[in-house]
């Protein structure tokens, strides 16, 4: 809804390879520097030059070797010691799935594989470190508006890494590419992880769905109870899911990452974080699949009894991005919430050819529907047009929570009269659009939560001012003429 000029990229970018006898090289955008290590292409360093806070870190990809039989049993249904008591399925499967036990090859009580519902490394719960390739020269480029630096990791070097800086931006681009995994020693998690000198105290923060922050504790016995430590399965009982981002704080500086997908994440020692980027399992978890997480780049032939099952072609290579964000101390939520909205709103880019002299409607780089721009805190969520002409429903979200920022966590009031051009009626609706907010509160129970002498403050619903509290979402009905 606003309009962003993009520097044009110099003619003269070039691939450089750095020879300096440095240990190190910076690179810069004027708001984070970040130093690499010059003979592998790894960052050891970021610096938030706005801030004043500097965090070293020591970046590593590696893996966990997923839990599995060393081979698959000899499975034979005339031998009832194959079945789980008399054959029948596990808890939560059809009876027409059949008995899933060879699948387990081994007690469902003493025995779980890793697949694609459970994560579960084997029993040295062991990160497998996968180190940088070192060389005389790394890939850099810093001619021009972009700056990065190179990285390969793994025998084979089977993952590559870009970490990028852009201009105008206060975060570090990493683009990872990972596969093909390789499996002839089995089943793999591949991770990301960061290390930090950062006093996290065993607490770290993961996003619910993008918007409340929660507050992790490893190995949390109210998470998992008393009597059952989380000792047994000590990586993946202390996983949690991330959607949007986690991070780290303490007094002095934060740490955080920004995923491009939903991924899992922890963080498993002090001040560190960590985050499963790719999965290739070799056998069924048993949760209802059938099959193991072995994704191919050609496919599968058919499940018996029209086809063996059997992976064709090789590993699949997946592409993604995180962006590495530092600043002052318990700052973590705040940052996050300033850059997280970018990765999942995106602009959307539309390409056409017309003959030369047609007259371009859209030739003005400013276009938008709204008079003035939204506060920093507030997100258009929904735009959507409905039967009726000329109306929309729309949804504004306050994308800060409770005391995250000193500012931008605050309440916010807008006119919808005035953000929009030419509102010709403007009415509140339930967040799921099907309903009027004013006849659903009067058949809704009305609940006495006032303490005594206290009057609970109210807002004008229904005249087109909207007030917004931390991580509020409201939904509106608006005509515009």
């Amino acid at each position: 809804l606003s309009s962003v000029s993009v520097p044009a990229v110099s003619r003269n970018l070039r691939r450089s390879v750095h020879n300096d006898i440095d240990d190190e090289i910076v690179m810069s955008n004027g708001i984070l520097s970040v130093t690499v290590d010059q003979s592998t292409g790894v960052i050891t360093s970021i610096t938030n030059l706005s801030d004043g806070v500097t965090v070293n870190v020591e970046q590593q990809y590696g893996f966990y070797k997923s839990a599995s039989k060393d081979s698959p049993i000899n499975f034979d249904e005339n031998d009832d010691s194959n079945f789980k008591g008399d054959g029948k399925c596990l808890p939560g499967y059809m009876d027409a799935e059949g008995d899933e036990y060879p699948w387990l090859m081994g007690s469902a009580e003493s025995w779980q594989n890793s697949g694609a519902y459970i994560f579960r490394p084997t029993s040295d719960q062991k990160l497998h470190p996968l180190p940088p390739k070192r060389a005389k020269s790394i890939v850099f480029y810093n001619a021009g508006p972009v700056k990065e630096a190179h990285a390969v990791f793994g025998q084979g070097g089977w993952i590559k890494q870009i970490a990028r800086l852009l201009p105008g931006k206060d975060f570090v681009e990493i683009e990872y590419v990972v596969g093909p995994v390789p499996i002839d020693d089995g089943g793999k998690e591949v991770v990301s992880k960061w290390a930090t000198s950062i006093k996290s105290d065993g607490h770290f923060f993961t996003d619910s769905n993008g918007r409340d922050f929660l507050k992790r504790k490893r190995g949390d016995h109210n998470v998992f109870g008393t009597d059952q430590p989380n000792s047994d399965e000590p990586v993946s009982g202390n996983y949690y899911p991330v959607n949007t981002a986690i991070f780290i704080e303490d007094d002095a500086h934060s740490f955080g990452c920004i995923v491009d997908r939903s991924q899992g994440g922890s963080s498993l020692t002090e001040g560190t974080l960590e985050l499963m980027i790719q999965r290739r399992t070799l056998y069924d978890d048993a949760r209802g699949v059938g099959e193991a997480l072995n994704e191919t780049d050609i496919g599968i032939t058919p499940n018996p009894p029209f086809g063996n099952a059997e992976r064709l072609g090789g590993g699949v290579i997946i592409k993604g991005h995180h962006r590495i964000i530092v600043g002052k101390g318990r700052s973590g939520a705040s940052k996050m919430r300033g850059a997280m909205d970018s990765v999942f709103s995106q602009p959307h880019v539309y390409v056409a050819s017309a003959p030369s002299g047609t007259d371009i409607p859209f030739q003005h780089s400013p276009l938008s529907i709204l008079e003035s721009s939204l506060p920093d805190n507030i997100m258009l969520i929904s735009f959507i047009a409905l039967d009726q002409e000329n109306t929309y429903l729309i949804r504004l979200g306050h994308q800060y929570g409770p005391n995250e920022d000193e500012d931008l966590s605050l309440q916010v009031e807008i006119d919808l009269h005035k953000l929009f051009i030419r509102v010709a009626s403007v009415r509140e609706k339930t967040l799921s659009g099907n309903q009027m907010r004013k006849e659903w509160e009067a058949r809704r129970l009305q609940w006495d939560c006032k303490k005594e002498g206290e009057s609970l403050p109210l807002d004008d619903r229904y005249d087109g001012r909207v007030v917004l509290k931390p991580l509020e979402i409201r939904t509106y009905e608006i005509v515009l003429l």
